[in-house]
C-alpha cells in the first residue's frame, strides 16, 4: 500500500478557487446582466451565500466522518441503497458539469483563436493533458495549482487595472432601480458555480491542516465572490447596457484596452490566462470524479478509471449541447439550478439525517477507517 498523499489547507483552497471563477468569468457577466441589468455586480454577492452554506455542510460532514468523501459516508448516513443513490447523483453531476466546462473551453478556443481546428481535437487534447495530471496524483495537482493560480490572479488583476481608463461609472446608475428581485434572479445561475465547492469533500481526506480547513473554505468563497464581483463591475463600467448582448462580455471588455494606439490587442495574454484557469478547473473536477468513482465501485486505486472517464468526458462535452448558443441557454436556464440542487441540497439532506440519527455529539468516533483509493 502506497503512503497516503497529503496537501495543505492553502493548496486545497488554491485548487478550489479556479473551480468557481474559471469559465464563470466569461459567462457570468452576460447571464447576470440579463436579469439584474445595472445591478449585475451585486448578484455574485447573493450567489456566494450558497457557497458559504455548501462549505459549512461539507466541513461539518467531514468532521463526522474523517478520512471519507461524500460518496463514502452517504451510505453510513442513509443506508446502502439511498447512499449509493446520493453518491451516483453527485458523480453524475460531476461528469455532466465537467463535460459542460470542457465544451465551454473548446468553443472559446475555436471561436476566438484556433478557427480552423476541429473542436474534437481541442477538447481531446485538454482532456488528455488533464488525465495525465490526474493520474500523477493529488499532490502533483496541488503543486500545479499552487504555481499557476497565483499567476492567473496577478494577470487578471493587471487586466482590471488596465481597463480603468475605459470605465464610465455612470453605467452603474441608478442603482437598485427595479428593487432587489432582479438581483436575486441574477444570482440563481451563478450560485451553481459557488455550489461546486462540494469538491472540498474529495480533497479534505488528504488535508494535513484539519484545523485550518473551514477557514480556508470560507476564504476561498470570499475570494471567489470578490473576483466575480470585480469582473461583473468592470464589464458593466466598460460596456454599459451592451453586456447582455454578448456571450463573452468580459473578454470583449478586455479587448477594448488601448494605450496610445500602441499597447493593445492583448488577446493572446487573455486566452493564455483563461486556458490556465480552465485547465486547473477541469483537472480538479476530473480528479474528484475519478476518486469518487473508485470509491463508489470500492476499488483500491482510482488510476485505472481515469482514461475511461476521460473518454466519457469527451462524449459528454458533445452530448450536453449541439452548439454554443444552446450551451449558453442550458447554462443560464438549467445548470445553475441543477448544480445547486445536487451539490448543495444533497449534503444538506445528509447533514440533517446525520443530526437526526446521531444527535449533536461528535461522529468522528463512529467513522470507520476504510482505505481511500490511492
Amino acid at each position: 500500500m502506497k503512503e497516503k498523499p497529503y496537501i495543505s489547507a492553502a493548496q486545497m483552497g488554491i485548487m478550489v478557487f479556479p473551480v468557481i471563477v474559471a469559465t464563470a468569468d466569461l459567462l457570468v457577466p452576460a447571464i447576470t446582466s440579463r436579469q439584474a441589468d445595472r445591478d449585475m455586480w451585486i448578484s455574485p454577492m447573493i450567489a456566494s451565500l450558497t457557497g458559504f452554506l455548501t462549505v459549512y455542510l461539507v466541513f461539518q460532514l467531514h468532521k463526522l466522518f474523517l478520512g471519507e468523501s461524500i460518496v463514502q459516508y452517504s451510505t453510513r448516513i442513509v443506508g446502502t441503497f439511498f447512499g449509493k443513490v446520493c453518491g451516483f447523483l453527485v458523480l453524475f453531476n460531476l461528469l455532466y458539469t465537467n463535460g459542460n466546462i470542457i465544451r465551454q473551453y473548446g468553443e472559446f478556443i475555436v471561436g476566438s483563436f484556433l478557427f480552423d481546428t476541429p473542436l474534437v481535437a481541442v477538447i481531446g487534447s485538454i482532456v488528455l493533458l488533464c488525465a495525465i495530471t490526474v493520474k500523477s496524483g493529488v499532490e502533483v495537482l496541488a503543486r500545479t495549482a499552487q504555481v499557476f493560480v497565483p499567476i492567473v490572479v496577478i494577470l487578471y488583476a493587471t487586466l482590471l487595472i488596465l481597463m480603468i481608463p475605459s470605465m464610465k461609472f455612470d453605467h452603474m446608475l441608478p442603482m437598485l432601480e427595479h428593487g432587489v428581485i432582479p438581483i436575486i434572479k441574477g444570482a440563481f445561475t451563478p450560485q451553481g458555480w459557488f455550489s461546486e465547492v462540494i469538491l472540498f469533500s474529495f480533497l479534505l481526506p488528504f488535508n494535513v491542516d484539519q484545523e485550518q480547513g473551514m477557514r480556508t473554505g470560507l476564504i476561498t468563497v470570499v475570494s471567489a465572490m470578490l473576483a466575480l464581483t470585480m469582473i461583473n463591475l468592470s464589464t458593466l463600467l466598460v460596456l454599459g447596457g451592451e453586456v447582455s448582448l454578448m456571450t463573452y462580455s468580459f473578454y470583449t471588455a478586455i479587448q477594448m484596452i488601448s494605450y496610445a494606439d500602441f499597447f493593445e490587442n492583448i488577446d493572446s495574454v487573455v486566452i493564455a490566462t483563461w486556458v490556465t484557469g480552465a485547465f486547473i478547473k477541469i483537472s480538479v473536477f476530473f480528479y474528484a470524479l475519478a476518486l469518487g468513482t473508485a470509491q463508489f465501485l470500492r476499488l483500491d486505486d482510482y488510476r485505472p478509471v481515469v482514461l475511461p472517464l476521460g473518454f466519457l468526458l469527451v462524449v459528454f462535452s458533445f452530448w450536453t449541447a449541439p452548439n454554443l448558443s444552446q450551451l449558453s441557454t442550458n447554462i443560464q436556464s438549467i445548470v445553475g439550478y441543477q448544480s445547486t440542487t445536487i451539490f448543495t441540497f444533497v449534503p444538506l439532506f445528509l447533514w440533517l439525517i446525520a443530526r437526526w440519527r446521531f444527535g449533536k455529539k461528535s461522529y468522528s468516533s463512529k467513522a470507520m477507517n476504510t482505505p481511500t483509493p490511492k
